[in-house]
């Protein structure tokens, strides 16, 4: 959500202590902030006989991990009412996996409390059928559908759009880091328009930060060294369907890695899943980066070393994003900002499906695919 977006404010008193206030204003997933703010006032009303701090941290605290999941769906939720049974069975498994079944239940059960109290006819009916029942969330999960594939079509033009892409960013920035080293080498070599540009370079590479031009955006000054947000989503499409990731994986990737005798091995801790280990091959020169796993990782790890070194964080994934808690504005990429960049870039190319309809950019269904078409 955009900084300084007001949001609903839900203010509790307890019995003993001061006041709370509960702000939804830097919580993910705007659209379902009122209905759930309606739903904690509810909830923290009173009558409810719910009078203690602990308690109501307690369900703020499950309304901000609840909607923090749902923004990392490929879809992105319009409404309350586009929360559905399986958002539920997932979520369920995902918060299993980290915390004790008595936890978990604890939390599903804070959870459709909260969701029982939400005004009436703003939930999806069989979500209200399911939250009346908390057993029947916490109970054994149901068969899930198989991820459907992209077409060969659909799977071939999302590869070669984010190809594209992908070359024009690399070149991009090579084409500067050329520039830079001309600089500090001979830069009496140089036009009078390059050393400008030169100059402005050798600033951000020393510094981080992005100096203000006249009638140029920060964004656009900041793109000239550094890999931003709207370089993403092609770098992050080539990742999953390279490397065939699961999206926390692929956020995840760290920097630091080994290479020898042909491949590159990086090893790190996911959240979900434990320990990974990803051994790809290394083809070296003459191939295509693009095309290989082991290569793509190699450039992606080039093209964010600078915004790596102003951050400070292990991530591979690092870019130049305006805000980060040291103040340099480099940070790692967001789980939560992936699909809405996705969304973004497919619609900006106009990338459309088998049917005519815009293509969506499913994370879960590009690593399938990939994973499918490598099976043969």
């Amino acid at each position: 959500m955009p900084e300084n977006t007001p949001g609903p404010v839900v203010r509790f008193r307890p019995a003993v202590g001061r006041e709370r206030t509960y702000d939804f204003a830097q919580l993910p997933c705007p659209p379902l902030h009122a209905p759930l703010a309606a739903a904690l006032e509810a909830r923290l009303a009173p009558a409810s006989g719910m009078l203690t701090l602990a308690s109501a941290d307690t369900y703020f605290g499950t309304i901000r991990r609840f909607l923090s999941f749902l923004s990392m769906q490929d879809k992105p939720l319009a409404c309350l009412a586009d929360v559905e049974p399986d958002h539920l069975y997932t979520y369920r498994e995902l918060e299993g996996a980290t915390r004790t079944a008595a936890g978990i239940g604890r939390e599903l059960a804070q959870l459709c409390r909260l969701l029982q109290d939400a005004p009436y006819g703003s939930l999806h009916p069989k979500v209200w059928d399911l939250v009346k029942a908390p057993r029947k969330i916490t109970g054994p999960m149901p068969p899930r559908t198989p991820v459907p594939l992209y077409s060969q079509r659909e799977y071939t033009a999302l590869l070669q759009t984010a190809r594209t892409d992908a070359a024009r960013i690399t070149a991009r920035l090579t084409a500067s880091a050329q520039l830079l080293a001309a600089f500090r080498a001979a830069p009496d070599t140089l036009g009078e328009e390059e050393l400008a540009t030169a100059r402005l370079l050798e600033v951000m590479d020393r510094t981080g930060r992005i100096p203000h031009v006249e009638g140029r955006r920060k964004q656009d000054t900041a793109r000239l060294l550094f890999l931003t947000l709207a370089d993403a989503a092609p770098l992050f499409v080539l990742s999953l369907a390279l490397g065939r990731l699961r999206v926390t994986e692929a956020v995840d990737l760290p920097a630091q890695h080994v290479v020898a005798n042909g491949h590159v091995d990086v090893r790190f801790d996911d959240r979900k899943v434990g320990p990974v280990q990803c051994t790809w091959e290394v083809r070296g020169e003459g191939h295509d980066p693009l095309a290989s796993a082991g290569d793509f990782y190699l450039l992606l790890h080039r093209l964010t070393a600078r915004s790596r070194r102003f951050s400070g964080t292990p991530q591979l994934w690092n870019l130049w994003t305006g805000r980060s808690a040291n103040l340099s504005g480099h940070a790692p990429l967001s789980r939560n900002s992936v699909s809405p960049l996705l969304h973004t870039w497919a619609h900006r190319h106009h990338l459309t499906a088998d049917d005519g309809q815009p293509l969506t950019v499913q994370m879960p269904r590009l690593r399938a695919t990939a994973k499918a078409l490598a099976r043969g």
